[in-house]
């Protein structure tokens, strides 16, 4: 009798696939599919399909000792629980959808690889979406399923081992549940032929790293019985060579210091936290956002430094225009909740530019952009009187509009807090 190598299937009611799918509510929908620009039915049918790609994914991660410990890295540390209780803030746009995206596409390539254009593109033909659109749900998908296996983990005490067992025993009903063509994509792992097989026999599930097949030429009789040293030493050196690379690639390595400072610098940076504003209203953004700073000093009753100077970040114009990017609105909806949430507080948009164009063309773009910004925050419930707006233009750039990066650098919009 054969038995199979997964643990069995565990009871429908704690199913993963339902347990992410349940935050999909209308509004979600909704602003899933104002967000991509598709058809509400389309953007519901591509989240769906969204869910059983990632889990088959984080499963196939969690197929190994090693693979189970990367993914409780990444549950734990990832800092997505509260993604579960206000799973609406993945997709309003912003600072913290822009950072959530980003690193649910970072999670995307780690468990797909080479195999995540693929990928994609099964999900968007089986919902009838773009390939951009559902690599966009996707990555924001991807958060929330750890935020949701996060939960599950802390409220069961699991461990890695733990978690792996439970993403394993529903293994099966993940496959079926995952859009057609996924499952010959992925299959269980990786695979290879092995080394004694030739090019038309099966394939195998590779549980440990393929070795390395050694060939010899047929040679006559004579050099068998008697061998050439000379004609051996060559290969043994180029074995010899290939023992010592593995060696060097496959041996635990020291990360720099530097390098842990900078990458806990960049986590500790770009981490979700909430804010909680007056009137019962948190909001779930960066710390380093605008709206993480821009809450946190109008809350201060100490900060009476005046005036008091934010940078939008995730703030993108169309080319040569007043219209935001579609991923930008949700930042000016953050800042907008927050203003409203101090309703004396007064500010100031400043608009600037890089020197491309002419220098009048220039100072009315910057004019232009900040009454933009204005006229959005006024459509969020900010009183117009409560803001004014001023264009630099090009004259106060604050990095070199040398190179692309400076030039990013100096298009911005500027808010500074005259009155607290």
């Amino acid at each position: 009798m054969s038995t199979s190598r997964f643990p069995s299937p565990r009871p429908e009611s704690e199913s993963l696939i339902s347990a992410v799918t349940q935050h999909f509510t209308p509004d979600v929908v909704h602003y899933a599919s104002s967000m991509t620009g598709e058809p509400t039915s389309s953007s519901e049918q591509a989240l769906h399909a969204a869910v059983p790609t990632v889990l088959f994914g984080l499963t196939s991660l969690a197929s190994t000792g090693e693979g189970q410990s990367r993914l409780s890295t990444m549950v734990r540390e990832g800092g997505y629980g509260g993604l579960a209780e206000n799973p609406l803030s993945l997709f309003r746009g912003g600072s913290s959808t822009n950072y959530l995206m980003s690193a649910g596409q970072q999670h995307l390539g780690k468990l797909f690889g080479s195999n995540l254009p693929s990928v994609v593109e099964t999900v968007a033909q089986s919902s009838g979406v773009g390939t951009s659109s559902a690599n966009k749900l996707l990555a924001l998908v991807a958060p929330l399923t750890l935020g949701v296996l996060g939960k599950r983990a802390s409220a069961e005490g699991l461990g890695s081992a733990g978690l792996g067992e439970l993403l394993l025993s529903q293994r099966s009903s993940m496959a079926d549940a995952a859009p057609s063509g996924l499952a010959r994509i992925l299959g269980f792992g990786p695979r290879a032929v092995p080394a004694s097989a030739t090019s038309v026999q099966r394939e195998t599930v590779l549980s440990a790293p393929e070795h390395i097949e050694h060939f010899s030429e047929a040679v006559p009789a004579a050099e068998h019985r008697t061998p050439n040293r000379s004609r051996w030493f060559p290969l043994a050196l180029v074995l010899a060579g290939i023992v010592l690379l593995a060696y060097l690639i496959g041996r635990p390595r020291t990360p720099r210091v530097a390098d842990v400072a900078s990458r806990g610098i960049v986590s500790a940076r770009n981490a979700l936290t909430s804010v909680t504003l007056p009137g019962g209203v948190n909001l779930s953004v960066p710390r380093g956002s605008i709206s993480y700073g821009l809450a946190n000093f109008l809350g201060d009753t100490t900060a009476t430094d005046l005036p008091k100077t934010f940078v939008f970040d995730h703030l993108n114009f169309e080319s040569a225009s007043t219209q935001l990017t579609p991923d930008s609105t949700g930042t000016v909806n953050e800042v907008a909740q927050v203003l409203r949430a101090y309703p004396n507080a007064q500010v100031q948009l400043v608009g600037n530019t890089d020197n491309t164009g002419t220098h009048e063309s220039n100072q009315k773009l910057s004019e232009d952009r900040a009454d933009a910004v204005k006229a959005m925050l006024v459509n969020q419930g900010v009183t117009s009187d409560r803001i004014s707006t001023q264009g630099l233009g090009q004259d106060h750039p604050v990095a070199s509009n040398d190179t692309e990066e400076g030039r990013a650098r100096n298009r911005r919009i500027e808010l500074n807090v005259t009155h607290k």
